[in-house]
């Protein structure tokens, strides 16, 4: 963030120098307004650093709000499941699968889940307290959550290797292992990994690298055996389904009474709820980046406060040779157009930046570029500058200029 603002000031300061060099028009009201940036007193770089900080976090927040909620909930696939059934035991199977069955729900997947902990990599023994410290350690020290498919799960595309078709191997059992994750512990075709399941060891070797979309709200997996590796290992089973609305309450009822140990995660309550924590946590701080707005409006009260007098002996003088009220109020317009430009588009240069930023290495989402937020942000800013600028200068348009000019 301090980066971020000394940044800003370097660019409102730049801003500032580049007005000298802007072609002159032969409109009085564009010249005029366009000196006031740079003339000596002018307080322009001080007003392009307080309403671009305002906007700067403003429009950061909202496109981080957006990315996240894009990635959690509004890029989510409209066939998706809405409801996560867990802890279905292998004796349950069929009797969950029939019930799910009769009420319609002929999508259903029962995927079977087995707990591990990853004990060797190329038959090197894994040290947990040797990774602890470790960036991105977690890799070697989590709990991983296997599985035996026979069909590559959807959402998921092989990058490397082969998905395995038919009979198994004569080797060691066939792993598929998402890209990431072999990236992070060295794995590449070819590789072979050991697994601890409560004190029985488990090993595979790698046949195919894959890409997961992890967004699309099904069940995914770092590390997919093929089928018949895991058999005897202790495993419970997870179910997937889509349901109406309308339907949703009657399913988990109906579950919960016919197996009271099986937990019913209703995805769409979830996302709602993720959805309203961003949108809370978003409204704190972006109240606090409308209190730098408020300053940055201040700031620029004041600094045409500051110049009032010159302001209205210029504006006289400029009457006194011709000059209308629609003049001088054009010129004021550029004036302060310029700086809520300047400051809008500094502001919302930043914000992409930021918000960029915090998308890929802090937050971990993709990025979703957003334009009408951004064209939007200038335009507000332009008319909010435009506007607490004639709010302070507005009695200069109605002066006599006998009156000023006798004075001085």
């Amino acid at each position: 963030m301090a980066a971020a603002l000394a940044l800003l000031n370097a660019t409102a300061w730049l801003v500032v120098r580049l007005a000298r060099r802007v072609p002159r028009w032969r409109s009085l009201a564009w010249r005029q307004g366009l000196a006031n940036l740079y003339r000596p007193g002018s307080q322009a770089q001080t007003v392009l650093v307080s309403v671009g900080v305002g906007v700067m976090v403003i429009l950061a927040i909202h496109l981080v709000e957006r990315n996240i909620l894009w990635e959690i909930g509004e890029n989510v696939p409209a066939d998706s499941p809405t409801f996560f059934f867990i802890d279905i035991q292998p004796d349950q199977h069929d009797a969950f699968a029939r019930l799910l069955v009769e009420r319609g729900h002929t999508d259903a997947r029962l995927t079977p889940l087995v707990r591990s902990r990853l004990s060797a990599l190329n038959g090197q023994p894994v040290r947990r307290e040797s990774f602890e410290d470790r960036e991105h350690g977690w890799y070697f020290t989590r709990e991983y959550v296997l599985t035996f498919l026979h069909e590559i799960p959807r959402g998921n595309a092989i990058t490397k290797g082969e998905w395995w078709e038919g009979g198994g191997s004569s080797g060691l059992p066939r792993v598929s292992v998402e890209e990431e994750a072999a990236r992070r512990l060295g794995l590449d075709l070819g590789s072979t990994v050991e697994f601890d399941i409560q004190g029985a060891k488990v090993s595979g070797r790698i046949a195919s690298i894959r890409k997961v979309e992890w967004g699309n709200m099904s069940t995914n997996f770092y590390f997919i055996f093929e089928p018949g590796a895991l058999e005897g290992a202790p495993m419970t089973y997870v179910a997937t389904t889509r349901v109406t609305p309308q339907e949703e309450v009657s399913l988990q009822r109906a579950t919960v009474a016919a197996f009271p140990n099986v937990s019913a995660i209703n995805i769409r309550a979830v996302l709602d709820s993720v959805a309203q924590v961003v949108d809370r946590i978003s409204l704190v701080i972006r109240f606090m980046a409308a209190l730098s707005i408020l300053a940055g409006a201040v700031v620029l009260a004041g600094a045409l406060a500051a110049t009032r007098f010159r302001r209205i002996y210029e504006a006289m003088i400029f009457k006194a040779v011709g000059a209308t009220r629609r003049t001088l109020a054009a010129t004021f317009a550029v004036e302060y157009a310029l700086l809520g430009a300047a400051a809008g588009v500094i502001g919302a240069g930043l914000a992409t930046g930021l918000a960029w930023g915090a998308g890929q290495w802090i937050l971990d989402v993709k990025w979703l570029f957003q334009p009408v937020a951004l064209i939007t942000g200038i335009g507000v800013t332009i008319a909010g500058t435009v506007l607490v600028g004639f709010l302070s200068t507005y009695g200069i348009l109605g002066q006599k200029p006998l009156p000023v000019l006798r004075r001085e």
